[in-house]
């Protein structure tokens, strides 16, 4: 098969999978312009309500003593076109060491609210904003003193997120030691494109080439690596796409991660991809269509390559790779504590998220108290549905663990509601197992979010088509 053959089958069932989607966004499903907000928490981060630290004052550390650990860098050398989230780019050395001494002390306060010596974690993840845009001295200090809080006795991996060019030059080899040396175990490298025309519109710091550097740099020194793409950004084309996925497949990696791009913000700021690129002469932002059909093409490539859905738009060879921090988070469902601004603790009933601005976190950590400013104790019913939101989205839902986390049995809840999605072809129910299917999964989150309350839908009613799938209908959760 030449390379135009090729080029016209991807199309071709790329084209028929979104016939399907059509079909669901006609049933009410998909809202009217299909645009959507990613499922990642419920309920969703930026809805909840003002709140602080009073309300951990009857929460007890789980049985075993664990937790999963996120710490937030929000630093980077510049800010992408598609980034939502608030933090400060350039050199700003001196707030860096500042924050890395406040985020030390905020931790303390909790290990001081927890009344132990070090936090015990499954895995740990550090995010950002880019941990390694810290100067490498900074970058070894962060790593020591964040050690020296944590017993990693029983911790299954240590990953930390990061920009290609963090870890290339002399500077990058220092990181790359320290993160050894650290007991990192995983590196997520955010490369997003292979093809410099489009990562000069999503304002990237470096280049096509710098990645694959990068990347194989990082599987040189021993560490698993997974890496990242956007898909339905402007300049990109079914053939430049179809390009990138291409060479992202030649690359010694374990893990390639799949993001459709989001416009509208859904964190703690409003990325400029609105403002520069819709309707402007740097491109325009492709319709739905095409986005959804870049995924397809996207997916095909990789089955091609023997890459395979491990965890919700994470694809390996191994179906043992994954991240253990989403996986415990999100599945299992295990207690979650996160430090620094905007850091985000998920706990077996609760959530709660940081203040996203420097003054108010340094404030708040030099009064002793816990920088939380948004907080949400879960109720009944919304236990339920975060018991259904979380693995859904993310792999399955396993039933012994549904009645675990609500008390009740799964099959005795949104039985009309899973009557007609299981109809129209989204979930299968294995008797102990409840999970998406192949076309479900592809709308993996507008298919969860049909569980969300009405109060946390990402559109009102009205956005969507009057059908058996708008998500309004039946929404109660013993309807």
């Amino acid at each position: 098969m030449n390379s135009k053959e090729r080029m016209d089958k991807l199309i071709a069932h790329a084209s028929e999978v979104f016939d399907k989607v059509r079909e669901l966004q006609d049933l009410g499903l998909i809202c009217d312009d299909g645009d959507f907000v990613p499922s990642v928490h419920y309920p969703p981060i930026t809805e909840y309500p003002d709140g602080g630290e009073d309300y951990l004052r009857d929460f007890t550390m789980p049985e075993d003593g664990m937790m999963d650990v996120y710490v937030h860098i929000p630093f980077c050398i510049q800010h992408c076109s598609y980034c939502h989230y608030p933090g400060k780019v350039g050199e700003c050395d001196e707030e860096k060491e500042k924050y890395i001494g406040y985020l030390m002390r905020e931790m303390d306060l909790y290990l001081d609210r927890f009344q132990i010596s070090k936090i015990k974690p499954r895995s740990i993840l550090l995010g950002g904003g880019t941990p390694t845009d810290l100067k490498p001295d900074l970058f070894e200090h962060f790593l020591s003193e964040l050690g020296s809080r944590l017993d990693l006795s029983a911790c299954r991996q240590y990953n930390v997120d990061h920009d290609p060019n963090s870890i290339l030059g002399d500077d990058g080899i220092r990181r790359l030691e320290a993160m050894k040396k650290a007991g990192i175990t995983r590196l997520t490298i955010g490369v997003q494109s292979l093809n410099d025309d489009v990562l000069k519109r999503m304002n990237r710091p470096h280049s096509a080439a710098e990645a694959e550097e990068a990347v194989r740099r990082a599987v040189d020194y021993g560490f698993d690596v997974n890496i990242e793409f956007i898909y339905g950004y402007p300049g990109e084309t079914f053939e430049n796409w179809v390009e990138v996925i291409d060479r992202a497949v030649t690359l010694p990696v374990g893990e390639i991660q799949l993001y459709r791009l989001k416009v509208q913000t859904y964190g703690d700021a409003q990325g400029p991809i609105n403002r520069l690129h819709r309707g402007s002469a740097l491109g325009d932002i492709p319709d739905f269509r095409t986005t959804m059909m870049m995924k397809q093409m996207a997916i095909d490539v990789l089955n091609e390559n023997g890459y395979h859905e491990t965890l919700r738009r994470v694809y390996a060879k191994d179906k043992r790779v994954f991240s253990h921090y989403a996986y415990n988070q999100c599945c299992n469902q295990y207690d979650q504590v996160g430090f620094g601004i905007t850091g985000f603790s998920s706990y077996r009933d609760r959530f709660d998220i940081n203040t996203q601005y420097f003054p108010q976190y340094y404030q708040m950590v030099d009064e002793g108290r816990l920088p939380i400013t948004r907080a949400y104790k879960r109720s009944a019913d919304d236990q339920i549905r975060w018991a259904i939101v979380l693995p859904l989205k993310n792999r399955d839902i396993r039933k012994a663990d549904f009645r675990k986390h609500t008390g009740i049995e799964f099959d005795t809840v949104f039985r009309k509601k899973m009557e007609i999605l299981t109809k129209y072809g989204l979930i299968e129910d294995t008797g102990k197992v409840v999970r998406l299917t192949e076309l479900g999964g592809f709308v993996a989150d507008e298919v969860c979010e049909q569980f969300n309350g009405d109060n946390f839908k990402p559109f009102p009613r009205e956005r969507y088509a009057d059908g058996p799938l708008n998500p309004y209908n039946f929404n109660r959760v013993l309807d």
